[in-house]
């Protein structure tokens, strides 16, 4: 496909890498939101013909893969193993959750992805061979493997979609607090008097606590002896 434009463009273009366009998309993405990634607004940042973007990407979806696994590229710079088995499979999911969310614009485009690239493929391998030495059989490890990632990327797209609601998610849990504060005792007494605790409860401290018990659930399966 023949670059069309200037020839500062054209020379730009030249300067123009996979890696350089997928950064441009990251920014473009934080700033402007996830609608604002056309392959127009992508060359007019980068100061370059549209065109010259398909020398690099086919089309849009070869492009959110790139970007879903260079988040996944952040989530394992300077990951060391843990001390055991748990520790290490927390950490992979504490890391790919808050990799998706540093940029939650993206997360609600790619995170269901499979990008079948070099990023996916280090974190999928890591994660399996943990399991593998913790004890679990092939089949076993590949189950929880799948287990753990769907529940990471749940985990994902509901804190970027609480991200996206910005200051409605906290009117949201003050009227749920409100709410549930006034139900009917006589017909929903353990939803009246936990109306309180509920807004205590933080995102985070919500996503740890489930964690655990999803950890728990797996060390419960490890076999014995």
């Amino acid at each position: 496909m023949a670059v069309t434009g200037s020839s500062t463009q054209r020379q730009r273009a030249k300067g123009l890498s996979r890696e350089v366009i997928v950064d441009a998309c990251l920014q473009l993405a934080d700033e402007a939101g996830s609608s604002a990634l056309t392959f127009r607004r992508i060359g007019q940042l980068l100061g370059a013909d549209p065109t010259a973007l398909y020398r690099h990407f086919k089309d849009k979806d070869e492009l959110l893969l790139a970007l879903a696994d260079r988040l996944i590229a952040h989530a394992l710079e300077d990951f060391q193993p843990g001390s055991s088995w748990r520790d290490t499979i927390r950490e992979l999911i504490v890391r790919g959750r808050r990799a998706y969310l540093a940029h939650p614009q993206v997360a609600a485009l790619a995170a269901v992805r499979v990008t079948r690239q070099e990023s996916e493929m280090r974190f999928i391998e890591t994660m399996l061979a943990t399991l593998r030495q913790a004890g679990f059989d092939p089949e076993e490890a590949v189950r929880i493997y799948r287990a753990c990632a769907d529940f990471m990327l749940a985990w994902t797209g509901f804190g970027a979609a609480l991200k996206s609601l910005g200051e409605k998610s906290e009117a949201d849990n003050r009227a749920w607090a409100e709410a549930y504060a006034q139900a009917p005792t006589d017909r929903f007494p353990n939803a009246a008097a936990a109306a309180a605790a509920m807004p205590g409860i933080s995102d985070e401290e919500n996503f740890a606590f489930a964690l655990d018990l999803l950890l728990d659930g797996i060390e419960a399966r490890l076999p014995r002896g």
